[in-house]
């Protein structure tokens, strides 16, 4: 051990048993500054291990640097390892570093419903490569992060209210304004519409087999979904019983008869 070598033997072991224990230390205090930052638990974990796997590599090359092995080869070779291992794993890099980014700046959290160009769901899972929505049915979606993060996302739950927008056909013949005059009775006796934003009723077109109504009230967002299904069942029944007709698209046939040719 007095040796040179038994020297620099002694100094690696030393490097690797204080480095080891200052590189936990180190990760620690990052990941306890990360949750004291209510970042994701998901993103505190994966970064807390990548910087322990940074750390622990820095540790390994100084310690082999003490015994005399020539680090900088080491290096060039972990550094072409790691770009070839990139290219070749594009995709699944992609979906980390959207999976970073979802974790950072939060579009959505853990129950959100939103809607992309491939699914609509609650949120349940969000890891660092993917995120995985419950439909309405009650299938799992496993949607790759980079998909969630670059295509169209909507937030349903984002708003603490909501619109919901019917629209209703009545016929040519039936009166408008008392049609206008229903419609806004049966929003004004549901207490889930709320008062502002004011709901509304207007016309919102002269189709073909109809004068359609656009019917626009405001609820809470945990109410949307009830509240549309009652209120479209509501409309129907009180037209009904108020002689106001709901007409289906139709069309009129007219036959000529042709006068017969002679013999």
């Amino acid at each position: 051990m007095d040796s040179p070598y038994g020297l620099s033997l002694l100094g690696a072991v030393l490097i690797l048993v204080l480095g080891f224990m200052a590189s936990r230390m180190v990760v620690r205090l990052i990941q306890k500054i990360m949750r004291r930052a209510k970042m994701e638990e998901t993103l505190v974990s994966f970064g807390g291990n990548l910087l322990r796997f940074g750390l622990y590599a820095f540790v390994i090359i100084a310690a082999l640097n003490r015994v005399g092995f020539q680090t900088a080869s080491i290096i060039a070779v972990l550094g072409a390892a790691g770009l070839a291992i990139a290219l070749s794993m594009q995709a699944n890099l992609a979906n980390l570093a959207a999976g970073v980014l979802i974790l950072v700046f939060r579009p959505f959290k853990l129950g959100d419903t939103i809607e992309t160009s491939r699914t609509l769901g609650s949120v349940e899972v969000i890891t660092i490569t993917n995120t995985q929505v419950r439909e309405p049915d009650g299938r799992l979606v496993i949607l790759p992060n980079n998909k969630v993060f670059t295509e169209k996302l909507v937030n349903v739950s984002a708003a603490k209210v909501r619109r919901i927008d019917l629209v209703v056909g009545i016929g040519y013949d039936d009166d408008l304004l008392k049609a206008k005059r229903v419609l806004q009775e049966i929003l004004a006796q549901d207490p889930r519409v709320l008062a502002e934003p004011a709901p509304a009723v207007q016309v919102l077109e002269l189709a073909d087999s109809s004068v359609n109504l656009a019917v626009r009230p405001w609820v809470n967002n945990a109410d949307w979904w009830a509240a549309r299904c009652d209120l479209t069942e509501r409309i129907k029944l009180r037209l009904d019983a108020e002689g106001v007709s709901m007409p289906f698209p139709q069309r009129d046939v007219h036959l000529h008869s042709a006068a017969p040719s002679p013999a």
